[in-house]
Order: structure tokens, then C-alpha cells, then sequence
């Protein structure tokens, strides 16, 4: 169908019991997620609720009752009480902390977990040969944002927390195309350990801790329930009708699944990229030790996301290496797009893939395809001031907004842009329900990439790099890993050259 039509059109396809309408064209994307207060994508979430996060039966009728949106105000004709508003309670707590100072700290906390992880590791001034660049990520980032997110006591009590989850998604597949236990055993009681094991940290960590303090005089941290994020969603779910220890234990496994399993993948492609170029990697890291702070060795976080070739780097990895999809409902009416009467309760399906490698979108935005789209570009969203200027002024005429600008005029360099892309790049969704810990993730991502590469000389073994492709077994519904293992070595950087 794509190939017969282009991206112009909305197009309806049947697969079997499933019929939905694919949209790819840019500006009804665009429309799309504008139209928030209209569409929804409460049937996705009610899908991975069952299927992925193994919600409770007896409490999935209550997130399908919720019809309130996701405003302040709820939706005149909802009959739903402001403290069951689930939808809405969740969204407007990560706003809340995932942004501002709190996200400042969490980042800072992050960092400063990962770098007393790695710094317990048995890694000196000699090379030691690791056998897969992945799975060191994982162990290490994985358990560095887990105690930053959800505190240390759950690590204490769960020493294979980290392993146990990695278990987890790797079904992911299997659980949204819904295998039932008796094909995959294993996989169903790894999940159930977890969410026992879930239950068990909350109960000791309200034991000892009190959800309720989540103003400003308050901890942004502690041990038992960890960022400050964590207590409020124990807050208002404690104080919700229906919302039973096995719900929480659900939704916190979501916490986990969200915080963990589409970011890795782009720091293990973003440090990938950067290890095999060996120029590209001295040019990203001249920006990161712009970033250095003065006190304890770390990075100014916010000045580190805001350069210039490290923001097109990251976009890029997430460009290429996201394959997410996007659902929207009309739950109540039909809904018009480009002239097209979409009937209400039919699927809107969005993927962020497609519009990633949608050439003619590229060149309409004014973006000079110097590299194929299917090919990693790390200048991709460079452009020059002045051309960004001229984008700006466009925009500004015909009343569209800036989604992303830089925050620095560096006189003739070549700065980072987002602008002309609202509809292409798209990897952590759009609208009113674009993922709210994209700040945090591209923190995590850039942070990670600056500490390793500040504090240790990486090194790729011998290998065809070209090998090392993603797995579109997870295709569409998340960040791709490698297919393959990817050995290299590793050593701490002198003193005298860190």
C-alpha cells in the first residue's frame, strides 16, 4: 500500500482481526498529535497493562473507565473523581519531576551511582578484554538507574534485580504478541518473581519510609523508595478506589520496563558509533570536556546536552535505532484527517521508523540528504546559524512553534536542529502523550557516553563492525539492540591524560 500511494494518505489495513489506518504524511502526523484532547491512546496502554505488565483482571476495567483525558480539568461529560483519574495522575507526576531541578538531580544522581559502580569495578591502567560491549552496559547502567530511580534497598533485596529484568525484556515480543505460559514458562515466571519481588520492596519501603513527602523541603532521594518521582506515584495510587498492592506492583514494573529498556540500547549505539570513528570520537569528546565541573569531576549536565555535535549524535542513534509504534483512538466520535473520516474506536497507527526514512519528508523540511537515511550521519541535525535563523522566521510567519532551539549563538558554528522535523523525528512519540523522562533518557544517554569515554580509554576488538546491525526481531516496539556480541577492552585513563 505504501508503495503504491507514498506518504500522502491515510490508509486502512486488515490483518487478520486487526484493522487500523497507517498515517506517514508529516503534517498528519503533526494533526495527529495535536489533536490530544480528542484522541487517545488509552487502548495501547490497556494492550501492554495485560499483555506485558500482567496487571490484574479485576483492576484493567478501571484505567478503561477512566474518560476524564488527561487535562487539568477533566472532560465535562466524565463522571470520574479527580483522586481515580489514572491517566491523569500519572502523566502530570513525570511532568512534574522529570523536569527542573528535579531532573537536574536525578541526572547528577545518576552520573555520580554510575561512576562509583565503575570505579568498584576491577578495571586499572591495564587493558582487560570484556566479550560484549552490550551486556557491560547493561549490568552497569541498568543497576546505576535503577538506584538512582527506585532507591538501593531494592537492589539490596534483589541481587539479580538487574538480570531478572534483562530476562524480562527479552520477552518482550512474546508477551504483546501474546504467547500464552505454557509456550514460554519461563519467561511467565520470571515476570511473576519480579512483580512478587516488586510487592515485597514497596511493603518494606513503607515501612520506612513516608510516600507523602514529596514537597519541596523534601528528600529528592532516599534509599527505600529512592527519586522523588517514585513517592508520588505511590502517593496518589494509595489514595486511588481501586489501585490494589498487585496494581502498584504492575505499575512500578512498567517504572522499571520505561526507565531501562529503550535507553540502553542507544547508549550501547551511540558509544558504538563513536568508538569505530575514531574522528567522530574525538570530536564529541572535545564538547564533553568543554562540560567538565570544576567540583567532584563531574559534568555540568545541562551544558553537556545542549552541544552541538553530541545532540546530533544522540538524534541520530534515535533516529535510526527507535522503532516504536504510536496508537490513537477517538473513543468518542469520528475523526476527520486530511478529509478523511477516520470511524471512532478504529486505530490510528503511527511508526516512528517510517517517518524516519521518509526521504521526501526530509527534503520538504529543507534538510540536504547528504547520507542515505538508512546510514548512522552524525551531523545530521547539524545545519548552519543562519539557515536556522531562516527556519525560525518561517515558522514564526506561519505560527508554528519551536519544538527545539539551541541555547547558545556560537558565532559561524554549525548548531543543532530540530526544526521542519516534527513529523519525522519522533522517537519518543509526540503531543500531549510524548514520553515524559525524554529529558532524563537523553541526560542518561549523553552522560554515560561522557563519563566512560572521560575516565577510560575503549577500545573495539578486531571485528567487521559491519556485523553489528540491529535486531529488528524487536521491530516496532522499541529501541533495537545489536545482533551480535561486540568485544572490546577497556583500561582507566592515566592521570596524566585523564
Amino acid at each position: 500500500g505504501r508503495k503504491r500511494y507514498g506518504h500522502c494518505i491515510p490508509l486502512e489495513f486488515r490483518a487478520g482481526w486487526l484493522n487500523f489506518v497507517v498515517v506517514s504524511n508529516p503534517e498528519h502526523i503533526i494533526t495527529v498529535f495535536k489533536s490530544s484532547k480528542w484522541l487517545s491512546s488509552k487502548p495501547a496502554t490497556i494492550f501492554s497493562l495485560k499483555n506485558l505488565l500482567a496487571t490484574p483482571p479485576d483492576v484493567i476495567p478501571f484505567y478503561e473507565a477512566d474518560d476524564s483525558g488527561m487535562a487539568g480539568n477533566p472532560r465535562k461529560e466524565s463522571k470520574m473523581e479527580q483522586k481515580n483519574r489514572i491517566h491523569y495522575w500519572q502523566a502530570i507526576t513525570a511532568q512534574k519531576f522529570l523536569s527542573g531541578q528535579h531532573l537536574v538531580h536525578l541526572s547528577n544522581r545518576y552520573l555520580t551511582t554510575l561512576h562509583r559502580n565503575l570505579e568498584s569495578l576491577s578495571i586499572g591502567e591495564d587493558w582487560v578484554d570484556m566479550p560484549d560491549l552490550y551486556n557491560f552496559l547493561q549490568r552497569n547502567v541498568t543497576r546505576a538507574a535503577i538506584e538512582s530511580i527506585m532507591g538501593s534497598k531494592i537492589l539490596e533485596m534483589n541481587p539479580t534485580l538487574v538480570e531478572d529484568f534483562w530476562n524480562f525484556d527479552n520477552c518482550v515480543p512474546k508477551f504483546l504478541r501474546g504467547l500464552p505460559r505454557w509456550l514460554i514458562p519461563s519467561a511467565y515466571k520470571n515476570r511473576d518473581n519480579l512483580l512478587r519481588n516488586i510487592k515485597k520492596w514497596h511493603e518494606y519501603a513503607h515501612k520506612h519510609s513516608d510516600c507523602t513527602k514529596t514537597g519541596i523541603e523534601d528528600p529528592e532521594w532516599d534509599p527505600y523508595f529512592g527519586f522523588k518521582l517514585v513517592r508520588a506515584r505511590q502517593d496518589y495510587a494509595l489514595k486511588m478506589d481501586f489501585m490494589s498492592a498487585d496494581a502498584r506492583a504492575s505499575e512500578d514494573l512498567g517504572l522499571l520496563f520505561a526507565s531501562n529498556a529503550n535507553v540502553l540500547p542507544a547508549v550501547f549505539w551511540l558509544l558504538f558509533e563513536a568508538l569505530k570513528d575514531p574522528d567522530l570520537h574525538n570530536r564529541m569528546l572535545q564538547e564533553v570536556t568543554t562540560c567538565a565541573s570544576i567540583q567532584g569531576g563531574g559534568f555540568d549536565i545541562t551544558k553537556l546536552s545542549e552541544q552541538p555535535l553530541l545532540q546530533s549524535s544522540y538524534a541520530e542513534v534515535l533516529r535510526i535505532r527507535v522503532a516504536i509504534t504510536m496508537t490513537r483512538v477517538n473513543e468518542f466520535e469520528d475523526f476527520t484527517l486530511a478529509g478523511y473520516r477516520i470511524p471512532r474506536h478504529k486505530p490510528i497507527v503511527i511508526f516512528s521508523r517510517t517517518s524516519a526514512l521518509n526521504e521526501e519528508a526530509w527534503v520538504q523540511a529543507g534538510r540536504e540528504i547528504t547520507k542515505p537515511l538508512d546510514e548512522f550521519h552524525a551531523e545530521r541535525f547539524l545545519i548552519h546559524p543562519k539557515t536556522h535563523d531562516r527556519e525560525r522566521e518561517k515558522k514564526k510567519k506561519v505560527g508554528i512553534s519551536d519544538n527545539i532551539a539551541p541555547k547558545t549563538n556560537l558565532d559561524d558554528r554549525l548548531q543543532f536542529s530540530l526544526d521542519g522535523l516534527a513529523g519525522c523525528w519522533i522517537p519518543y512519540g509526540g503531543g500531549q502523550r510524548m514520553c515524559p523522562g525524554r529529558h532524563f533518557a537523553k541526560n542518561e544517554i549523553l552522560g554515560t557516553f561522557a563519563l566512560l569515554c572521560t575516565k577510560y580509554d575503549i577500545e573495539l576488538q578486531d571485528m567487521d563492525t559491519g556485523k553489528v546491525q540491529s535486531d529488528f526481531g524487536w521491530y516496532p516496539v522499541g529501541s533495537l539492540p545489536p545482533v551480535c556480541k561486540v568485544p572490546f577492552r577497556i583500561r582507566m585513563k592515566s592521570a596524566c591524560t585523564a
